[in-house]
């Protein structure tokens, strides 16, 4: 008779087969290459590896199997993959995670035994260096990008030489009446805002330290202010608006790099030409990004793979990938061509490299990006001078990198000492499963199954789904609050250092909401009372509406099934598309909304200026998201009361609102309970709604608890302290369901 030990048998043999099939070691004879590229690139791409395999791999014996990944997942996957021995055996990937990756130790291989100094002559020498760090080369580059000016030939027939003539051109270009615009560039993102930084010292000095509140830090951030006083350039600019303006006409010129190109309107007469100069004479030097040819340290065949990045950088490679991939090779030689030459665009790309540079690679600049994004917006929005938002910036970010030096540094210094990692921990609850599935226990289970076995046949596939799905990351994420794990240590929790209770420590323990210069938007208790409020006004407009909605539902009328249906469309559209079109809604410039409010004679809003008009935003579009769930439940509901009560109370004079008080609610509760419940938990982790449209703005005030430990874990890369403020969210969850179900049975037990 079949028991447990055969049933654990059987699921342990199919894990292992499913964990073989999906990330099995590559053959022998395969050499594995990770990329995010699509379209043309990718097509170029391919060809290349058609020649290799064809060539070199051919009489090697080693045949080049290529993966495209996703671009928004490409990351995670290679964090995930790469620390653990899995993944390719080389990948493609921006520069500018090297520094953290040469940290943890176990992403990438350094290089310099294999690159000779004739193949590191390939390419210009700021290429190279982005490629290095610490005095270690980590990979080949293989294509750059960066911006430059893209200008409407029809409307500007030579570009500006100094930012000077720019501005003046954009002026004479403007009409804000008709909604052109002479110049336009999302001058709120840190990579376009990195020319102007980059002329003023850039963010971080030779030696590696933070210095964005510098005299030339501040001064960008001034500059930035002038070319905004003018008029010249739209609000809120994204990078569909810049885009837009420019393929109607609108825009005159804009600031954006090749990615652009396959957009714009085949009717566009369009130049290129580098960034003009300041009034000072310095160029404007924006950031590049230098995609590189990366080895995995746990490649089975370094020199294969080495011998196929040779040849992906080779000049025959970089002219395939320019002129077929419509790329701009990091081979220098690939611009000596005449079907480059003979492309103006190229050249003028390659010409703006002259005095772009490389995004530091350094680990501490991935902690740069969002704060830098956030002192932007305040700059531009007047909420703070550039002296205080540079200030602020520089005191925040340096706070996330002296954290996570010390991390690193306590790391490093216990390295060689007997400190017990984490997974001794897991002892106590192995052995309780041990003991819970021993003698009269497991034989009473097993026998439960083998008398049910029709049916555990069918629960099976879900139990396991569960599992894998639901308690192992639940488990995997509980164990990562109780380590020190962040972006120079990414390990998995088994093989991360005990740190105890000192994440929920630190996040419970500061009560300083208020500072020096006003509120702290990172407190945990800030962002819980957002949460509190966000989920309670929800859930009152969208109870409300739901139920107004359902009452006049619930009586017939003609057209009354076209109304039901056209009102649960925005619970049948997706959430992100709905929160993108409601952000679009906003737009304090090109905004619907907005519009509207100047026809009635009104000024426009600025509706993500302020904490109460951001938090408004949000609020509208989560109960646009969430009034049909509720007014269906309450609609069946409604037609579950039977109408001899109201017959009988109106016989017996009860007023409509006495109906209502006395038949309706009470009758109600059963079903409205369980959605309220359900309504609490989704409006509480209401992700896409504040990310999207909002973005927790101004300044990360409106971020709910679900959105907050997003960014602490991705932006911050403080991945066992995001673990811990996600925790805790499950945990006040979780209060407040048990709370809710004891209110609900001592109300049923009233009755």
């Amino acid at each position: 008779m079949p028991d447990l030990r055969k049933y654990l048998q059987i699921a342990a043999l199919w894990l292992l087969g499913a964990s073989a099939l999906l990330a099995g070691p590559a053959s022998a004879e395969e050499i594995r290459l990770w990329h995010a590229y699509r379209g043309e690139e990718k097509a170029a791409l391919e060809n290349l590896l058609e020649r290799f395999n064809a060539t070199v791999g051919h009489n090697s014996g080693h045949t080049v199997i290529p993966l495209a990944i996703p671009f928004d997942s490409y990351a995670d996957k290679l964090s995930a993959a790469l620390p653990r021995g899995r993944g390719p055996d080389l990948f493609i990937f921006a520069h500018d995670r090297i520094g953290g990756w040469a940290l943890s130790g176990n992403t990438i291989a350094a290089v310099d035994d294999f690159a000779s100094a004739a193949i590191l002559e390939r390419f210009p020498q700021p290429l190279r260096d982005a490629m290095s760090f610490e005095g270690k080369l980590y990979g080949l580059p293989f294509n750059f990008k960066s911006v430059a000016l893209i200008y409407n030939r029809d409307l500007v027939p030579e570009p500006p030489a100094t930012a000077a003539d720019m501005l003046a051109l954009a002026k004479r270009h403007t009409d804000q009446a008709r909604g052109h615009f002479g110049l336009a560039f999302e001058y709120t993102e840190p990579f376009y805002h990195g020319a102007l930084l980059n002329a003023g010292g850039g963010a971080f000095s030779a030696d590696g330290e933070l210095q964005v509140d510098s005299s030339g830090a501040v001064g960008a951030l001034h500059t930035l202010r002038e070319w905004l006083a003018t008029g010249a350039l739209p609000s809120e600019p994204t990078s569909a608006l810049v885009s837009g303006l420019f393929n109607q006409g609108r825009a005159a010129m804009v600031i954006n790099g090749p990615w652009m190109l396959s957009e714009i309107d085949p009717t566009i007469d369009y130049g290129v030409a580098p960034l003009p100069l300041l009034d000072n004479g310095e160029p404007l030097s924006p950031w590049a990004a230098v995609e590189g040819l990366f080895l995995s340290p746990a490649s089975k065949h370094p020199q294969a793979a080495w011998a196929l990045v040779e040849f992906l950088t080779s000049d025959e490679a970089a002219l395939e990938m320019a002129t077929t991939g419509k790329q701009l090779p990091a081979n220098s030689a690939a611009f000596s061509f005449p079907e480059v030459q003979q492309n103006p665009v190229a050249m003028a790309f390659r010409k703006q490299l002259d005095t772009a540079q490389p995004i530091p690679n350094l680990a501490e600049m991935t902690l740069l990006w969002t704060p830098l994004r956030t002192a932007l917006q305040r700059t531009v929005k007047g909420t703070a001078t550039p002296e205080e938002a540079a200030r602020e910036l520089q005191a925040g970010v340096q706070q996330d990198i002296d954290t996570l030096r010390a991390q690193q540094q306590a790391l490093t210094n216990q390295q060689n000492t007997q400190a017990a990692p984490l997974w001794p921990w897991l002892l106590i609850p192995a052995g309780l499963i041990a003991f819970l599935l021993t003698g009269t226990r497991r034989r009473r289970i097993a026998a439960g199954l083998q008398e049910h076995r029709t049916a555990a046949s069918f629960v099976g596939p879900a139990a396991i789904g569960m599992l894998v799905l639901v308690f192992f990351p639940l488990a995997y994420g509980l164990l990562l609050s109780f380590t020190d794990t962040t972006m120079f240590n990414e390990h998995t929790p088994l093989s991360s250092r005990w740190a105890g209770l000192d994440n929920y420590v630190a996040i419970l323990s500061d009560w300083r909401i208020w500072n020096e210069s006003g509120v702290r938007f990172d407190n945990f208790y800030w962002t819980l009372g957002i949460t509190i409020a966000w989920t309670l006004v929800n859930l009152a407009l969208t109870v409300l509406l739901g139920l107004g909605l359902a009452l006049a539902l619930n009586k017939p009328f003609r057209g009354r099934n076209l109304v039901r249906v056209l009102l649960i469309l925005p619970w049948a559209i997706p959430n992100y598309i709905t929160a993108l079109i409601w952000k679009g809604l906003f737009h304090p410039q090109f905004g619907a909304i907005n519009q509207f409010v100047v026809l009635l004679g009104g000024d426009p809003v600025a509706w993500f200026d302020t904490v109460t008009a951001s938090f408004f935003t949000g609020v509208i579009t989560n109960v646009w998201l969430g009034f049909p769930f509720m007014m269906l439940v309450i609609l069946g509901g409604l037609q579950t009361i039977p109408s001899d009560l109201y017959e009988a109370a109106r016989m017996e004079g009860a007023s409509r609102w006495q109906q209502f008080r006395r038949i309706t609610l009470p009758m109600l509760r059963p079903t409205l309970l369980p959605a309220v419940v359900m309504s609490v938990i989704w409006t509480f982790n209401m992700f896409n709604v504040i990310y999207l449209v909002s973005d927790g703005a101004p300044a990360g005030a409106n971020d709910i608890l679900i959105t907050k430990a997003f960014r602490i874990g991705f932006e911050k890369y403080q991945y066992a302290y995001a673990s811990a403020y996600s925790t805790i969210v499950l945990l006040l969850l979780l209060a407040y369901a048990i709370w809710q179900t004891r209110v609900t049975r001592m109300t049923e037990a009233a009755k």
